[in-house]
């Protein structure tokens, strides 16, 4: 069984070529707009500025165009957690420093309009489409749940936390800081935050109280 601190599989699209990264960004949109049952591989095309062919040529079908959308968004979101585990330990011995890194670009991740769009997708289409969320279940879920995994049984090994089952932590790391974010954005003065929602030194003081509250339950 597949476990977070099992090495996600990285996908091919950084870098993609300016065709295909525009076919997937319009594909996105559309799926968004007009819900991906309505969306038509032509309606794509034009929105991308290609042509039909071209579509095709790249993606063949409409499934296998939602599943690229995906992978080109675990891409980016493995992308920015990888850089993270690039820093040696001893340069923050405090665990809280490296885990702070880490739930800022987490939250970078849940807040990127890619994210926002996919997001909103999945909770029109889902019920309709169960197949597209176990895409995005598998595909995206999973290896960021992976990655997280990874750099917290990093510092465990590091003696820095003790963490007994990552698959747990993970879960708990990733609630907390997407949890507040999603508090006060969308709860605003109901979860503390100003009436007209958080500005960034509120997002940011939310995921060091965040991280604080791990650290606490999870330091040796």
């Amino acid at each position: 069984m597949e476990g977070p601190t099992d090495r996600p599989r990285r996908p091919a699209p950084r870098g993609l070529p300016a065709k295909r990264q525009a076919i997937i960004d319009a594909a996105l949109r559309l799926f968004v707009r007009h819900g991906f049952a309505a969306a038509r591989l032509e309606d794509v095309a034009r929105e991308a500025g290609v042509s039909r062919q071209t579509v095709y040529s790249h993606f063949g079908d409409k499934d296998s165009l939602f599943q690229a959308v995906v992978e080109a968004h675990l891409a980016m979101a493995l992308e920015a957690l990888d850089e993270v585990r690039a820093d040696p330990l001893d340069a923050a011995p405090d665990p809280a420093a490296q885990l702070d890194e880490l739930a800022r670009r987490l939250a970078g991740i849940a807040r990127d309009p890619r994210s926002v769009a996919l997001r909103q997708l999945l909770r029109t289409e889902g019920s309709r489409r169960p197949e597209l969320f176990e895409i995005w279940r598998t595909r995206v879920a999973r290896p960021v749940f992976a990655e997280v995994g990874a750099h917290l049984t990093r510092l465990a090994h590091g003696g820095l936390l003790r963490i007994d089952d990552p698959v747990r932590a993970s879960g708990q790391f990733i609630a907390l800081v997407w949890g507040t974010g999603w508090q006060l954005s969308a709860l605003r003065d109901v979860a503390g935050a100003a009436a007209d929602g958080p500005d960034e030194a509120a997002l940011a003081a939310a995921r060091t109280a965040s991280v604080a509250l791990f650290v606490r339950g999870y330091r040796p």
